[in-house]
Order: C-alpha cells, then structure tokens, then sequence
C-alpha cells in the first residue's frame, strides 16, 4: 500500500519559487519554509520575504509511483535528494512541524507594531532605561534613532533596536 510522504526538492539557482509552482501546478503538495526578513537597501528598510532554505522545498507524493521521474523532470527542479538511488524521505512529523512553526512565526511577526517617525517609544535597558523618547529614524539594520527630551532640550541618542519598545498603538 503507498501513502504520501514528504521528500525534499533541490531547486535549480534562484528558481525556488517557479519550481514550486510548476509542482503545485502539476497538482503535487509543496511546502516551502518562508522567513519575512527586514533589509536596509539604500538607506531604507525593506521588507521580503525569503526561503528558509534556500535552493530546497518539501514535496509530498506517493512513496511508490510515477512521480519520482514527473517531479524530477519539472521546469526550476534540479533533482531529488536521495541516498543511492532511493529519493530520501523526510521523517513523518518533520514538516508538520515547521508548517507550524512558520504559521506562529507569521503571527508574531504581524502582531509586532510597526515603529514611525514621531512614535513614542520606551527605553529599557542603559542608563536610560524606563524613559521615553520619540522615534526620529532607523540608523542601520539593528539601530534607531530617538529624541530624549531632558532638562528642557531634546537629545539625541542612536539606540540598539532591542532596547526599546514602542507604547500602545497611535495610528
């Protein structure tokens, strides 16, 4: 009796995505781990989303069959990963896994506020910690850059990202 299993594609360069919908499109069940990351480009940050693991994506398929041959022969597909001449199948719950990791990543991601000019932010941790500032800009991937107003004049500090917090929502 065949069941469907999880195996892992190598992609050719670059084509992750066209193999995948070339698969999909076949009527073949991908999964594809995705991270949102945030790039400085030109001195502003970008958000896109990338492959976890990149030239690689999961296909599920009967253990015995045709497909071995339909998968490997698609456009963007370079070959399966096998050991000798068997695909090598992914150990059951592996990809259930990161199916869900991905899903509560996702909802993190989206449920963190986004920081804007003028927001008011919370430091917490150095010398000034417990105080707040305003949001002026992002300095760099990891860096943001706020006013401290303190004895009457604003102050300008270039601050860690993991060191502050932005306060409720205002927009």
């Amino acid at each position: 009796m065949s069941s469907n299993a999880w195996y892992v594609v190598q992609c050719r360069a670059n084509q992750n995505f066209r193999a995948q919908e070339n698969l999909e499109n076949q009527g073949f069940t991908c999964f594809q781990p995705c991270l949102r990351v945030e790039k400085l480009r030109a001195g502003r940050r970008t958000h896109r989303t990338e492959p976890l693991f990149p030239g690689y994506l999961f296909v599920q398929f009967q253990d015995y069959g045709p497909s071995w041959h339909t998968v490997r022969s698609t456009r963007g597909v370079n070959r399966l990963v096998a050991f000798g001449d068997q695909p090598a199948r992914v150990p059951e719950g592996v990809v259930d896994a990161l199916i869900q990791r991905t899903r509560d990543d996702a909802e993190k991601q989206d449920s963190r506020p986004a920081i804007r000019a003028g927001d008011r932010l919370r430091i917490e941790h150095g010398p000034f910690a417990n105080l707040e500032a305003t949001f002026q800009a992002f300095d760099g991937e990891q860096r943001a850059i706020v006013l401290l107003e303190m004895l009457h004049k604003q102050h300008r500090l270039n601050l860690a990202l993991k060191d502050v917090r932005p306060l409720a929502a205002q927009h």
